[in-house]
């Protein structure tokens, strides 16, 4: 074996006696007292040194050393004593493989094995240069125990999260998922949803709006332990389940906060359990309406609401007329088919707002709200809204084979505010119902007969409009527009109905039924077309009439249709109208809704020689900025400032100061209005050419 007795480089001794104070420690004393056990191999292989922890680790031993073995001997004694296991053969092939492979590359190789007396032990064997190995051994056991125990801990730790409805997981400093562990975790596959990221960064269907994750990343920041935070979710495959997480923040050694861990649960099954008490408590089972309990409380929602919109709301009892025949000739089946039918039919044709119950046998109930500040207006909507249920559920249907037909009577009630019991209005709205039962079923009714009768009034007035452009009741009348002689130079278009049975009917009565009913763009597309025509036929009677100017009118539905300007250029190139004689009026309160789109539509008409005028100016809301911007010809001095022209001071300053502005701006000014020759004679002298008024013409036929 090695000589340890040599000594380490030092000053020479001064007694053989005191090697430690001399400076020369003998090297197999300073080996024996190292905590890593030594093997040195010869070049061949052989066992020249071994140290006193070698020697202790391994067991070995000393008649086995001393024969200077070679490393196989060695290794077929730690087989044979059960240090080693496996086949002999495939051990030292293994052995030397690692020598040779260590003295080519000259990097260590590291191993570890436990002995047949449970000691585990880290050797790391060393090429010396020059020929042979150092093989150098560490007492890992407790290390090695540890590792187990973490191991075992770790597989405990798995078996309970692959047993258990809950998982593990761990975020980082920045909330980052950075570990999900457990079973529904791999069934769900949602690792890749997560991982990486926060959870407020992955939708949850139950927190759509950033502000709902608040109270978690609130949380978070302060580093607060969170609970039962509830998240609902939906899965690759398109499954929408429940997870509810509670997590604690988490410090190193030195009390740096290095992020959260905690759990997380599935509990779809506890809500879907929650949504069923829900239905059972606050909604029809037979039709999934809100049954009476849910739908009184909604309509005293409703109360609080309109008392602090001021809007009107109303409350529509709906019974229908033969259910009871139906359900005795069919029986109880397809009695309930029908109720199921009903109330989808409710669904289908009111507002997703609107509120639909079912208060027991075939007595269904309707909630508008939001209606209209006017009581009439809330009333007129309130009445479209019941004959479109009305329309709908008298459609006949099949149910169980046989084709019926469901009739409805229909009680309607308004309310605003919380002056009355909700019972009350439920009371009104079911004598309602009672009364369209006495008119003959299959009607709608009011309580109040004077609201009745105003929105029977509207909506006769609505259907007999519509005729009216059906049957060429319309017509186009026309007024003056004079210049400073008195002299004819244009016409205002005016819209006029003549009713085979009233007469003519005024504009002031029928223009908000058409805005409201939407048929103010059929009759506004007819005024158009129709003054094309009128200015086609000035053309060609000659003279004069050829140089005639027509307004018209424009609403703001017109005006914010995606095709008005191809409207336009169609209705004045089929008359084979001029279109620099065709003059479009807005109100200033057109001006108030997308300027933007406008303006360009309002350019594009102008490139093509259409004029435009302000009409009523004054009276609204006008910003001088977009009055610059727009292609504007003509301002119309409104009425009610000529009317009191020559009494009040005010009214002619306005007067004025409009002339004024329309001539730094270029614009021509038509005053409305003008009923006197002094009226016609104080505009004229303040500067005005163009003048409309009962002093010039009436409206008459064009």
């Amino acid at each position: 074996m090695i000589d340890f007795s040599s000594t380490l480089p030092g000053l020479v001794a001064e007694s053989p006696d005191d090697p430690v104070r001399s400076g020369r420690l003998p090297v197999g004393v300073l080996l024996d007292h190292l905590q890593v056990g030594l093997v040195v191999l010869d070049g061949a292989g052989h066992v020249v040194g071994v140290n006193h922890q070698a020697r202790e680790m391994l067991e070995l031993p000393l008649v086995l050393l001393q024969s200077r073995p070679p490393i196989d001997d060695v290794v077929r004694w730690q087989v044979e004593r059960g240090d080693l296991r496996g086949d002999v053969s495939h051990i030292l092939q293994r052995v030397w493989h690692h020598l040779r492979e260590t003295a080519r590359s000259g990097q260590p190789h590291v191993y570890t094995y436990t002995t047949a007396g449970g000691r585990t032990l880290q050797g790391t064997t060393i090429a010396i240069p020059g020929g042979g190995w150092v093989r150098a051994y560490v007492d890992v056991t407790r290390h090695a125990q540890m590792v187990r125990y973490l191991r075992d801990s770790e597989e405990r730790f798995r078996s309970l999260t692959e047993l258990s409805a809950d998982w593990y997981w761990e975020w980082d400093a920045e909330g980052r998922y950075t570990r999900l562990e457990g079973r529904l975790i791999r069934e769900y596959e949602t690792a890749e949803m997560f991982l990486g990221k926060c959870a407020w960064d992955v939708p949850a269907l139950n927190r759509p709006r950033p502000e709902d994750w608040a109270p978690l990343r609130e949380a978070f920041a302060e580093r607060r332990i969170f609970r039962r935070v509830e998240l609902q979710r939906r899965l690759r495959d398109g499954r929408v389940v429940w997870f509810s997480i509670s997590g604690m923040p988490v410090y190193d050694a030195d009390g740096r906060f290095t992020g959260y861990r905690g759990v997380g649960r599935d509990i779809t099954r506890r809500k879907e359990d929650e949504a069923t008490i829900q239905r059972l408590a606050f909604y029809d089972s037979l039709t999934g309406l809100f049954n009476r309990r849910a739908f009184v409380d909604r309509l005293q929602q409703a109360q609080a609401a309109s008392a602090r919109s001021g809007e009107w709301a109303a409350l529509c009892f709906i019974d229908l007329d033969n259910f009871k025949d139906i359900n005795d000739a069919y029986g109880h089946a397809a009695g309930d088919r029908l109720l199921q039918a009903v109330a989808q039919r409710l669904r289908d044709v009111v507002r997703v707002e609107d509120t639909i119950g079912r208060l027991g046998g075939d007595e269904f109930v309707v909630l508008l709200e939001d209606l209209h500040a006017d009581e009439e207006q809330a009333a007129w909507r309130a009445q479209h809204v019941a004959e479109k249920v009305r329309a709908a559920v008298e459609t006949p249907l099949t149910v169980e084979g046989h084709e019926v037909q469901a009739t409805p009577s229909i009680g309607i009630t308004l309310f605003r505010g919380r002056d009355e019991a909700v019972e009350d209005i439920l009371r009104r709205a079911d004598l309602a119902m009672y009364h369209s039962k006495s008119a003959g079923r299959n009607a709608v009714r009011f309580f109040d007969p004077a609201m009745q009768a105003a929105v029977v009034a509207r909506a006769t007035l609505q259907r007999d409009l519509r005729h009216a452009l059906r049957d060429g009741e319309l017509r186009l009348f026309g007024q003056p527009v004079v210049d400073a002689r008195a002299q004819v130079v244009g016409y205002e278009a005016l819209l006029r109905w003549q009713h085979p049975l009233r007469g003519m009917v005024s504009p002031a009565e029928f223009i908000p039924v058409a805005e409201q009913s939407g048929l103010i763009l059929p009759m506004g597309q007819w005024v158009l077309r129709q003054a094309c025509a009128q200015l086609a036929a000035w053309a060609r009677a000659g003279g004069e009439r050829a140089q005639w100017s027509l307004a018209v009118n424009l609403s703001a539905r017109q005006l914010r249709q995606p095709d008005f300007v191809d409207t336009v250029q169609a209705a004045w190139r089929e008359a084979g109208a001029d279109p620099r004689r065709l003059k479009l009026e807005l109100t200033e309160s057109l001006l108030l809704h997308d300027i933007e789109d406008t303006i360009t539509k309002m350019e594009a008409l102008a490139a093509q020689g259409i004029q435009f005028a302000l009409d009523d100016f004054g009276t609204g809301y006008s910003s001088l900025a977009y009055l610059k911007r727009l292609p504007l010809a003509q301002l119309k001095i409104d009425r009610s400032f000529v009317r009191d022209l020559l009494e009040d001071p005010n009214d002619a300053a306005i007067a004025r100061t409009i002339l004024q502005l329309a001539k730094s701006l270029e614009m021509e000014v038509v005053a409305e209005g003008v009923e006197t020759a002094a009226q016609f004679e104080a505009l004229r002298e303040m500067g005005c050419h163009l003048f409309q008024g009962y002093h010039f013409g009436r409206p008459a036929a064009l």
